[in-house]
C-alpha cells in the first residue's frame, strides 16, 4: 500500500544547517572583542606616551625658566619693564619670525624645522612673555634688523654717537673747552647765544650726516664741523 503524502505537511528546514554555524559567530564575536580590547590598549598606550612628553616638555621649561632666572641674578644684565619694547601677541609671529627663530636656535636649542604647529605656537608663546616683559637676554631678540644695521655700522668704523644718531653738546662742549685751556690766572668765559645756536646747527648737522652715511651717501666735508674747525667723523 503507498502512503501518501499530505502537500500541507511541511518538511524539515534546513536553512538552519546552510547558515553559519555557532561555532563560527563565537569566533567571529570572540575575534571583534580582540581587536577592540586591541584599540583600547594601543589607545592607552598612545595616551601615556603623550602625558610622558607633556610632562617632559613642562620639566623642560620649568628648568629653563629657573636657569635663566638664575642667568639674570648673576648678571643682572636683564632687566626691564612691561612694554619697554612694544606689545606683541600671537598675530605678530609672522612679523616677529626672524627674531623668534634666533631666540629658539640660540637660547632654546630647539631646531625650528623640528616643531610640530602646536609646539610652535607654545614655544612663540614663551617668547610673546619675555618680548612684553622686556626679559630677553638679547637686544637682538627684539628687532634683528636693527641689530644687524648697528652691527654693521661698528664694523665699518662707525661711532656709537651715528649709530644712535644721537649728539650730546655737554661732551662736545668739554672736549673743546678741554682743548682750548686759558691760563688759571684769566677769567673764565661762557658760551654766547650765537655759541649755543653754533652746537644746534652741528647737532642736527651730525643726525644727518650718520642718516646719510647708513645709506652709503657721501657726506659734505662741511658737515657736522665743530667750532674748532674739526670735521665729522
Amino acid at each position: 500500500m503507498t502512503e501518501t503524502t499530505d502537500p500541507n505537511t511541511q518538511r524539515p528546514d534546513n536553512r538552519t544547517a546552510r547558515g553559519r554555524s555557532p561555532d563560527k559567530d563565537q569566533e567571529r564575536s570572540s575575534s571583534d572583542s580582540d581587536a577592540s580590547r586591541d584599540r583600547r590598549r594601543r589607545r592607552r598606550r598612545e595616551d601615556k606616551e603623550e602625558r610622558r612628553r607633556d610632562k617632559k616638555e613642562r620639566k623642560r621649561e620649568k628648568r629653563e625658566r629657573k636657569d635663566k632666572k638664575k642667568h639674570r641674578g648673576k648678571s643682572g644684565a636683564v632687566t626691564g619693564q612691561w612694554g619697554q619694547h612694544g606689545i606683541i601677541n600671537e598675530s605678530h609671529m609672522y612679523e616677529k619670525d626672524a627674531e623668534f627663530r634666533t631666540w629658539l636656535v640660540e637660547e632654546c636649542k630647539i631646531n625650528p624645522e623640528s616643531l610640530s604647529k602646536d609646539a610652535t605656537k607654545k614655544q612663540f608663546a614663551r617668547f610673546v612673555e619675555d618680548y612684553n616683559t622686556a626679559t630677553l637676554p638679547h637686544p637682538k631678540f627684539y628687532n634683528m634688523e636693527s641689530y644687524e644695521r648697528q652691527m654693521n655700522s661698528l664694523r665699518n668704523g662707525m661711532t656709537a654717537d651715528v649709530i644712535t644718531n644721537s649728539y650730546d653738546p655737554n661732551a662736545d662742549l668739554a672736549a673743546h673747552t678741554s682743548r682750548h685751556k686759558r691760563p688759571v690766572a684769566e677769567a673764565e668765559t661762557y658760551l654766547s647765544r650765537e655759541q649755543l645756536q653754533e652746537l644746534r646747527k652741528v647737532q642736527n648737522e651730525r643726525t644727518q650726516a650718520g642718516q646719510m652715511k647708513l645709506l652709503g651717501m657721501d657726506i659734505k666735508g662741511t658737515m657736522g664741523v665743530r667750532m674748532d674747525g674739526s670735521e665729522f667723523e
